[in-house]
């Protein structure tokens, strides 16, 4: 099984990933993508862009048992999803203690907010079970709990609805 663990910058995927490193053979976004020659030059704001399709052509040669961590992961044709979610005025502190500028901070909160990543794989047409954690209310280790149990059973669909922060006012900004 090919595992994506994504979410939004700063929602604790790497923090997750370290945890998970016993489990799944964990693999980075971006060590992948240096390895195949698929990162892009720095942008002005500190990001590398990636080529995508290059980093696919190079994920799909490796064995397919494996955890991708990265907020690009879940495009490199998935066989599951673990999508870690935050609480928009959590996030925004995450963001804002890592050093990014507000108009980074304001994009990336509003991708969550808007369920980003959903819309990617929905978009994607992926017909893939999906987990998706609230990291602003459960920490790291109750989430690699959930991530392992969840594989126990072989990665099974949840019925359960999705995040909608805009659903409640307490996350939408003043």
């Amino acid at each position: 099984m090919r595992v994506a663990l994504t979410g939004a910058p700063g929602t604790g995927k790497t923090t997750l990933a370290a945890l998970l490193d016993s489990s799944f053979s964990v693999h980075a976004v971006r060590d992948l993508a240096e390895a195949c020659g698929a990162l892009g030059p720095l942008e002005g704001d500190g990001a590398q862009g990636v080529d995508l399709n290059a980093l696919l052509q190079h994920v799909q040669r490796l064995p397919s048992d494996l955890l991708i961590e990265g907020h690009l992961s879940h495009h490199l044709n998935p066989d599951a999803i673990v999508v870690l979610r935050c609480a928009p005025e959590v996030l925004s502190h995450r963001l804002e203690v890592r050093g990014y500028d507000s108009n980074k901070v304001r994009a990336n909160v509003e991708w969550e907010m808007l369920g980003g990543v959903h819309a990617e794989i929905q978009d994607a047409g992926l017909d893939v079970p999906v987990l998706e954690l609230d990291a602003s209310s459960m920490s790291a280790k109750a989430m690699a709990e959930r991530v392992r149990s969840w594989s126990s059973k072989g990665f099974p669909c949840s019925n359960r609805p999705f995040i909608d922060w805009l659903a409640d006012a307490t996350h939408l900004p003043s």
